[in-house]
């Protein structure tokens, strides 16, 4: 993919040669390095990361990009990482560009500003460095020809391998390698050679090409195809919206050899399926009843996402420039349209129209002119983006003698992503959406009553969890409690520290400077199904923790859900507001360190509401309580309930958990946002007492719907 970039611009300047130091190195990962810094750069100064494009090969000799002349010559300093991956290197390049950073750091001194730029599979990369922990510096990003919807580029190779498939069933010579049971679609990694390139012209991909040929005639002369191999040329090239055979040719490579590595390398997604067919209209008949109908893992879904594709999170003074070739047919035009939904006015995304398509056949003028801008544009991030100035700019670099023409078509349309790409379901869309995806509520694993996962989502992208749960062997017996806010991507949440809580003790000997708060580990939650509402009706969990808790998955059914009738918003109702508005977080601002987490469901005429009370035993252990009632009027009272008798695990006995009653909690609702809490325990040793409570968060969902009792 990035075959035409590397070529281009090459002697283009003639700038003076800055005086630099070059170095070329192997870190520890394995990535290939090279730096160049210019005479007169300090730490502090800019630091541009060069991202290059798609290769199967193992990249150990990393150039620095198409502009390495004019940007030394500018002062800046260039890095680039070969990356400790080949293929679709996305699943480790924000660390191999973190090693960088910090080599970098280490020879020359740190750096101060950041810029990324790249161009195809590294132009993504770009905008993805931008988002990710330790970039937080980035001041901008060029990025061109970038595949922006991410793993929605994915689909699309994986949608042209199963119409191939489907299209040239049964003729003889003209199907591509199947791989392993059960994703046939995925070529084996033994049957995918060493040394490959970018895909463009290696010898085994030509003898896919032959396969391809036996089945479409694609090699001959119009004239020379039978028949039977015009019509299926013609079903290939309407369903991937291809007006070029050759761009048919380089999507099948990538749909059979660089499809295979993602989905089988260990290093990436490791034999489990992102994908699916579930529901998906390929537009024709045949090609719908010969795919197989194939469910994506939820986890595996959940990881390709956090990987590959964007999320909008720019540091707040970054600013995008990106350009695309409208005529590509491997990364279409329409990428540009995920690239103005998440950044909006922070970024400049401009076509360049073409006459005979090309991936990233951007001239010198075009580069030249979109760096440029955006060097304009750090300097004043109050600025508006201008597509104007991004014209003159290039008029200006064709006086100086840069190869034109200028091309840039700032009003043509650059298409909806799924013109080209089949969209998924309905169901899916809306689960991959973290803004339609609605995950509050109580989540368990039937088989194992008495522990369960919380989840309170109170922003478009986070989430609070808290899992209840039980010691590890090698502990004493007793409760535990972890909890943590987690990055909502796709289909899941991504709680990178969760916090085991111990120390305090309950009631009058809370001590909020007790409060333990140790670092446990991390949580996953990956969301599938849906019921009524358009609720997810199972999520995956997967953790990591300490020796003692090991890790794991499990399988949640959702138990109770935020909403009326415990599954969605219910507009015909006229108090329908009321049905969840007291659902959250709610705590005591002078003890910090406990809490209690409310989930409100609607009932006909009262409203269902479960109640977890995070906090401590008498010994300074942890301890929930959990209880349900009916909410009326502004006052609900639950009987509270404690229980024990299991462990964490693989030792965790369904049989052997108990449930005692513990004591009675009322509370009444002062508005929306305050409470007066009133306990009594049935153990004297626990007490009684009053609390004057206040929301900490709500659930998104219930945002604008409170209605004071």
């Amino acid at each position: 993919m990035r075959a035409a970039l590397l070529a281009l611009l090459l002697g283009a300047f003639t700038l003076p040669a800055a005086a630099t130091t070059e170095i070329t190195d192997v870190l520890a990962s394995g990535a290939h390095i090279r730096v160049a810094v210019p005479d007169g750069w300090r730490a502090g100064d800019t630091l541009l990361l060069y991202q290059h494009g798609f290769s199967m090969d193992h990249d150990d000799n990393p150039d620095l990009g198409p502009l390495r002349d004019l940007q030394l010559a500018q002062g800046y300093a260039l890095a680039a990482s070969g990356y400790a991956q080949s293929g679709w290197a996305l699943f480790t390049a924000a660390q191999d560009n973190r090693d960088l950073i910090d080599y970098v750091s280490a020879r020359f001194g740190a750096p101060g500003r950041l810029i990324t730029m790249g161009g195809s599979m590294g132009g993504l990369i770009s905008l993805k460095l931008a988002e990710s922990p330790g970039f937080e510096r980035t001041v901008g990003v060029y990025s061109l020809c970038a595949p922006a919807a991410g793993t929605r580029t994915w689909d699309g190779g994986f949608d042209l391998r199963l119409a191939y498939d489907a299209i040239c069933e049964g003729v003889g010579g003209g199907e591509l390698l199947d791989g392993s049971a059960p994703f046939d679609w995925a070529m084996n990694l033994d049957d995918i050679p060493a040394s490959m390139g970018d895909l463009s012209g290696a010898r085994e991909v030509q003898q896919t090409i032959a396969r391809i040929h036996q089945c479409t005639g694609v090699a001959l002369p119009g004239w020379l195809r039978t028949p039977p191999q015009r019509e299926r040329l013609e079903r290939l090239m309407q369903f991937g919206a291809f007006t070029n055979e050759d761009f048919l040719l380089y999507n099948l490579a990538y749909a059979t050899f660089a499809l295979g590595d993602l989905v089988r390398a260990p290093d990436k997604l490791g034999g489990r399926n992102p994908f699916s067919s579930d529901g998906v209209d390929y537009g024709s008949d045949l090609v719908n009843g010969r795919v197989p109908r194939i469910r994506a893992d939820a986890l595996a879904q959940f990881d390709f996402t956090r990987a590959s594709s964007l999320n909008g999170r720019l540091p707040a003074n970054a600013r995008v420039v990106s350009i695309h070739t409208s005529g590509d047919e491997l990364v279409r035009l329409a990428h540009q349209q995920r690239v103005r939904e998440l950044y909006g006015a922070r970024a400049l995304s401009v076509p360049v129209q073409e006459g005979i398509g090309s991936h990233c056949g951007f001239n010198a003028a075009e580069i030249s002119a979109g760096w440029e801008r955006l060097r304009a544009w750090i300097a004043q991030p109050d600025a508006t983006a201008d597509a104007a100035a991004l014209v003159d700019a290039c008029s200006a670099a064709m006086a100086q003698g840069q190869a034109g023409p200028c091309r840039f078509a700032p009003a043509l349309a650059v298409g909806d992503i799924d013109t080209t790409m089949r969209s998924r379901d309905s169901s899916a869309s809306a689960l991959a959406d973290a803004a339609s995806a609605r995950i509050s509520g109580s989540w368990y694993d039937p088989a194992r009553s008495g522990e369960g996962v919380l989840i309170e989502r109170f922003a478009p992208t986070r989430a609070s969890v808290v899992w209840f749960t039980y010691a590890p062997a090698g502990e004493p017996p007793g409760l535990v409690w972890l909890g943590g806010v987690g990055e909502i991507d796709g289909n899941g949440i991504h709680v990178g520290q969760a916090l085991r809580m111990r120390g305090a003790r309950f009631g009058a000997g809370f001590d909020p400077d007790a409060v333990q708060r140790e670092p446990w580990g991390t949580l996953d939650l990956a969301f599938d199904g849906f019921d009524v509402g358009n609720h997810a009706a199972r999520a995956h969990l997967r953790y990591a923790g300490p020796a003692a808790f090991g890790s794991g998955e499990r399988v949640l059914e959702r138990l109770q859900a935020v909403g009326p009738d415990g599954s969605s918003r219910n507009p015909d109702r006229v108090d329908h507001p009321r049905d969840w508005q007291y659902s959250g977080t709610w705590f005591d601002p002078a003890r910090s360190g406990e809490g209690w987490f409310l989930l409100q469901s609607g009932a006909p005429l009262e409203r269902l509401t479960s109640i977890a009370w995070f906090s401590y035993d008498l010994d300074g252990s942890a301890l929930w309580l959990t209880g349900a009632a009916f909410e009326s009027g502004g006052r609900v009272a639950f009987d509270l309930y404690r229980t024990a008798g299991t462990r964490f695990g693989n030792d965790f006995d369904a049989g052997s958990v108990s449930t005692t009653a513990f004591g009675r909690l009322t509370l009444d609702f002062h508005g929306c946002d305050r409470a007066t809490l009133q306990f009594a325990a049935l153990d004297p040793r626990y007490g009684s007492f009053t609390r004057e409570l206040v929301r900490l968060t709500r659930p998104d969902a219930t945002a604008a719907n409170c209605v004071a009792p």
